[in-house]
């Protein structure tokens, strides 16, 4: 037994592979990721790629939603700045046609002449008769 101990054993071609991938630190980590890539890991993972595929899915139908949505909100803000411009016009309009020289000018062509004296309110008052 003591001879065996004072005996190196020269590492064999067949053992030298296997000390080179204990070596490497990250050798395992490279193994597991090529597996991943093969058919077999793609196989295997196939659920969460469909996973990730109907997230993008989703994503993409998100952001074209948005885009919709916002050239939606822009058509109406510029269909309510034209109304709100309508609307402002009409008023000025009806303004100045309720002013008083417009209506003297409209009531003259019908006839019609203003006031000289303020007008005034009659009023009748009723008596009450005494019933025997």
């Amino acid at each position: 037994m003591a001879e065996l101990e004072n005996e190196t054993v020269a590492p064999t071609e067949v053992d030298a592979p296997q000390q080179d991938a204990e070596a490497l630190p990250g050798s395992k980590a490279w193994d597991k990721v090529v597996d991943k890539i093969t058919y077999k890991g793609m196989v295997r993972n196939m659920p969460y790629l469909i996973f990730l595929a109907l997230l993008a899915i989703i994503y993409i139908a998100n952001n074209n939603h948005a885009i919709a949505l916002v050239r939606a909100i822009d058509h109406k803000k510029k269909e309510l700045k034209e109304l709100r411009w309508r609307y402002m016009d009409l008023q000025s309009r009806l303004m100045y046609q309720t002013s008083e020289s417009q209506l003297k000018l409209k009531t003259a062509e019908l006839g019609l002449k203003p006031l000289k004296e303020p007008a005034f309110e009659i009023k009748i008052i009723h008596k009450p008769t005494e019933d025997k």
